[in-house]
């Protein structure tokens, strides 16, 4: 007799005469991925009349603030389900007679299962997705694996909330993974959490090192290191009792699916705005990177130059982000939605990605009950389903646009006309009026957003000042690629110019700042100066600014400059402690520098062989090394630049 083997919700399989035969299933919408915004996409999709599965390859529900135990919200935006589902956890902390600073993770969790539970919608534990059933380019379901068997299940939409977008990979998507540099992903975290002295459950999110998430030894690899970690500087069992330690990785970035529109920093900074607007998030450029040297160009200036790390924005998100280019029955539902790398590293914040479930379970149930593909349904519904849902308001869809970049004694209505109409010639000036000043950062921005419109009047500046109000002004116009900045900035790289705009770590001293403005015009004035530099600096993050800007000079160098770099790298290599000041968010100097932890030394020495190729030396040796490396993320990044170069060379 077939016995039906059940996870409490309704069966799904049966087993027959000891051993297991393949079931089916047919749903509206199958979701794939029980974390932070599977379970509002899932949620959501059955109040909107759809029947739903869920498939999780944990043995709950709830992603990184459940089961990875970061139990706090760090900005994004309220709204929806999210609300909802806060207010039961209230409800659910009294009963519980515990404390937390933020949410605490086991309420959350129950709140999740019992509103999962009263739609009816079907949760499938432990269980992955071995294969995407197509047809032609449409996603028709997927077979699901378990250690009991396998599981085929028909849908008319799939939702990846997979975090990391496997299944759209596997569906064929395109995608970019990781920065562009070296392949490298955002750091991960394993996180601890312990009781304090008021008795309140809290959360140790602090920063191990790096991993490449689709490599499943790397991932285990990052498993151990962070456990071996959870401890650090004076800390052990004995002074410090944790409850938990993870059980699941933090980790904030993974593959990014290529949709219709691929949203980036532009976008949110002059607050553009979308007819197909479908939610809105806020935070701020949230990358903890320290070697910024190795992230883009616009994260270098934002950053390290304007020292604008911490500052707050958001904008628009278009629906068109959350469909997939030429893969229809396909919607993106987590943190792999189409964004840039620079706009993932805020776009991840656990309120937002509530509202990102939100949106696509909403316009899943939408595609199932009209009969169409999630690309062809009508927007203007789903957006009138989502403000009736408190996902959007009213002014979110037909308000105006207001850049997020102020300045003092200027209205908003008028920083906008410049972003429409341009700047004269008079408003040009007054944007020069405030470099040297507290708002040069905000001034600088501007200019640059502005463009070549301003160049005339900077130029005509340049000449006209000096000190603070001139190093500005060659500021801005480095950023338009002016070669007339060049003396002015190759001045202050000389000088050793310390002045910066704040004391973030994150933020440059100006001479760092001139030099990555030369290093984007590819200008080699100062290449003696860093070649000599090279064989003293310590600091990992001025090295690899140095490094990359020998990169971008490199064919420039005369014979016997090329003979004096390789030379001055070598010495370089040779620091028995090259990298080991590098530190990671929230950890600082407390976890040691190792080779799988905090330590710089493989990005180092992987732009080191990329100079070295590129001035004569041998470089390959280094890459060599580090395509055998045993951390997955070093030898994707060895693989990408030795790739890079053999390209280059044409060999």
């Amino acid at each position: 007799m077939d016995q039906p083997i059940s996870d409490g919700q309704g069966s799904y399989r049966r087993q027959h005469g000891g051993r297991q035969q393949e079931d089916q299933l047919h749903t509206d919408v199958l979701v794939v991925g029980g974390g932070t915004a599977g379970v509002t996409a899932a949620i959501s999709a059955a109040e909107e009349g759809a029947s739903v599965v869920l498939i999780e390859r944990d043995s709950g529900l709830g992603g990184v603030g459940i089961r990875a135990g970061v139990h706090t919200y760090y900005l994004g935006t309220k709204g929806g389900i999210q609300d909802q589902l806060d207010q039961r956890v209230l409800s659910l902390n009294q009963q519980m007679g515990s404390a937390s600073k933020g949410f605490t993770p086991e309420s959350k969790g129950l709140a999740i299962s019992a509103r999962i539970q009263e739609l009816g919608i079907l949760v499938i534990y432990e269980s992955i997705v071995s294969e995407v059933i197509m047809e032609n380019n449409q996603v028709c379901g997927a077979i699901v694996e378990s250690g009991r068997g396998t599981i085929r299940i028909e849908s008319a939409i799939l939702i990846d909330s997979t975090a990391d977008g496997d299944i759209s990979y596997l569906a064929g998507a395109e995608y970019t993974l990781g920065r562009e540099w070296d392949g490298a992903l955002h750091n991960f975290s394993l996180v601890p959490r312990t009781v304090d002295a008021k008795n309140q459950l809290r959360c140790k999110n602090f920063d191990i090192g790096w991993v490449d998430v689709t490599d499943p030894a790397d991932i285990s690899r990052a498993y151990r290191a962070g456990r071996r970690h959870a401890w650090r500087g004076g800390e052990n069992p004995l002074n410090m009792h944790y409850t938990v330690i993870g059980p699941q990785l933090g980790l904030r970035e993974g593959r990014l699916i290529q949709g219709e529109h691929i949203l980036n920093q532009h976008d949110f900074l002059v607050d553009r705005r979308f007819e197909d607007v479908v939610m809105r998030c806020f935070a701020h450029h949230e990358n903890h990177a320290f070697d910024y040297a190795n992230e883009s160009e616009w994260s270098q200036i934002w950053v390290a130059m304007l020292g604008m790390w911490r500052f707050g924005f958001g904008g628009d998100v278009p629906y068109r982000c959350f469909v997939p280019k030429e893969i229809d029955g396909l919607l993106i539902g987590c943190r792999a939605f189409s964004q840039d790398h620079d706009t993932a590293m805020m776009l991840r914040m656990q309120r937002d990605l509530h509202k990102i479930g939100e949106v696509v379970g909403t316009a899943a149930a939408l595609s199932v009950k009209h009969g169409v593909i999630p690309r062809h349904i009508p927007v203007a519904e789903l957006q009138q389903r989502l403000l009736s849902r408190g996902v959007l308001k009213e002014d979110e869809i037909s308000g105006d646009s207001k850049p997020w970049v102020t300045l003092e004694g200027e209205s908003t209505e008028n920083m906008s006309r410049l972003l429409k109409e341009g700047a004269t010639a008079a408003e040009v000036e007054k944007l020069i009026g405030y470099l040297g000043g507290d708002e040069e950062s905000a001034a600088l921005w501007w200019l640059w957003t502005l463009g070549d419109a301003c160049v005339p009047v900077l130029l005509e500046a340049l000449s006209q000042t000096e000190g603070r109000h001139q190093r500005g002004i060659a500021f801005a116009l480095g950023l338009l690629g002016q070669e007339a900045a060049v003396p002015v900035l190759a001045a202050i790289f000389r000088s050793r110019d310390a002045d910066r705009p704040n004391t973030l770590t994150r933020t440059e001293e100006s001479w760092v700042s001139a030099l990555v403005l030369l290093k984007n015009m590819k200008n080699s004035t100062v290449a003696t100066d860093v070649i000599e530099l090279l064989r003293t600096e310590k600091r990992s993050a001025t090295l690899l600014f140095m490094l990359h800007y020998l990169i971008s000079v490199a064919d420039q160098l005369s014979g016997s400059m090329q003979a004096e770099t390789r030379e001055a790298v070598e010495v370089m290599l040779a620091d028995p402690e090259l990298g080991n000041d590098f530190v990671l968010h929230h950890s600082g100097e407390e976890l040691p520098a190792l080779p799988d932890t905090r330590s710089m030394r493989w990005g180092i020495e992987l732009a080191a062989a990329y100079v070295l190729e590129l001035v004569g030396g041998k470089g390959r040796r280094i890459f060599n090394g580090y395509r055998q490396d045993h951390r997955g993320y070093a030898r994707v990044a060895a693989n990408k630049l030795s790739e890079r170069l053999t390209a280059w060379k044409g060999v």
